[in-house]
């Protein structure tokens, strides 16, 4: 008997040893609220349309999630940690992200005097999303725009990520990423291996630099588009930033420049493919190609406290053109290279209850055009424009 209680107590002891080496913290954040939301198209072919509609939201003071986490020490300065993270939708009760359980980030890390390594699903350093968001929480003042206005190119989470993150040093420190295949869902065959032609790849390279009042970020994010026959866009995707943020006391000002080339989207909006803006006016006969869109983003912002809150303030500007087009099933007299702007801006107003729990308001309009004179010769056509406002108010809780 005594010695059963020996064993016991050493088993004990054991788990209980675990426990302590082992932390795990559930963590999230749940926002919902009201949102008045209008988009207003004027054709191609000059027909104008509006739609206007009023409902709760999931989301849009920070995006809604929950999560685990967890950190073990090995010992001579080592630990392994880990991140599953799932999005969920506050007004339906739904998952967000696709069909993954942790669609937000599912990563493993080892982190040591090296650096630090990770594997999994995550966001690239330019996705506004995740552990390795760099660009974004560094030079943009809503860190992924004020939802439905965000007018530059970024890139997004992907699957079968390899990052890797120097130890910091004087105040530099470097972050390289490579996904062998940004989106496991599309494997429809065995062709659609990680690292084939078939899929999607992307790297990324990054260095930040923090100096008290001042944080900077330089980056480049590379897109290796599927290259097989029937791809939508062959040229590959390419986008530099180069931005920071500086804080003066009584305001954080928030800038960022940006280049890309080979896009199949900006300003959270696609241009190309056969669901594209293009069909208002050709309708489903008009097939569209493209090498993307190539151009420049610029932002500014600012955070400032008044009226016991925080105010965020966020203007956008892109300017692109669409390169070396190709139309099929209509006569169009000239599709080569093809202009298309966005400008917006956004306001937001945030009052915290307690250190959990907050209150905002906010409001933001945006334009996005396509110059028609480079679609038809004979100016035969209108200029295409979205036009979107929202107004919103919500409440966000963390835990």
């Amino acid at each position: 008997m005594q010695k059963k209680s020996l064993l016991a107590l050493a088993v004990g002891a054991a788990l209980a040893g675990s426990a302590l080496a082992a932390d795990v913290t559930l963590y999230g954040i749940v926002d919902t609220g009201l949102v008045y939301l209008h988009q207003g198209t004027e054709g191609l072919d000059g027909s104008k349309t509006n739609d206007s509609s009023l409902g709760v939201q999931s989301g849009y003071g920070t995006t809604s999630r929950w999560g685990i986490r967890g950190t073990e020490e090995l010992g001579n300065g080592m630990t392994v940690s880990f991140k599953l993270e799932n999005g969920l939708n506050v007004d339906t009760g739904t998952a967000d992200n696709g069909e993954r359980l942790f669609g937000r980030e599912a990563s493993l890390t080892l982190a040591g005097n090296f650096g630090q390594i990770s594997f999994g699903r995550m966001g690239g350093v330019g996705s506004s999303a995740g552990t390795y968001d760099l660009v974004f929480a560094t030079a943009e003042v809503f860190d992924g725009g004020d939802y439905n206005i965000w007018g530059v190119a970024h890139s997004a989470r992907y699957d079968n990520m390899v990052t890797y993150q120097t130890p910091e040093f004087a105040g530099l420190q470097a972050t390289f990423q490579y996904s062998f295949n940004t989106d496991s869902q599309n494997e429809a065959t065995s062709d659609y291996r990680e690292g084939s032609s078939y899929v999607d790849r992307y790297a990324s390279a990054a260095v930040t630099g923090n100096y008290g009042s001042l944080q900077l970020v330089a980056a480049g994010e590379w897109m290796n588009w599927a290259s097989y026959q029937g791809a939508d866009t062959q040229k590959d995707g390419q986008i530099y930033y180069l931005g920071g943020n500086y804080d003066c006391g009584f305001a954080k000002t928030f800038f960022l420049g940006q280049y890309f080339t080979g896009m199949k989207s900006i300003a959270d909006h696609s241009f190309l493919g056969g669901d594209s803006i293009f069909d208002d006016y050709y309708g489903s006969l008009f097939s569209y190609e493209s090498d993307g869109a190539e151009g420049f983003g610029l932002h500014v912002g600012t955070i400032f406290n008044a009226l016991a809150g925080e105010w965020k303030v966020g203007v956008y500007y892109a300017d692109a053109t669409l390169k070396n087009n190709t139309a099929y099933g209509q006569t169009v007299n000239s599709v080569d290279d093809i202009d298309v702007s966005y400008w917006g801006v956004s306001g937001r107003y945030t009052y915290y209850l307690s250190k959990r729990t907050s209150v905002y308001l906010g409001a933001g309009y945006a334009e996005a055009k396509v110059d028609a004179n480079d679609i038809d010769a004979q100016n035969e056509l209108h200029d295409y424009k979205l036009k979107t406002t929202q107004v919103y108010t919500g409440l966000t809780h963390t835990f």
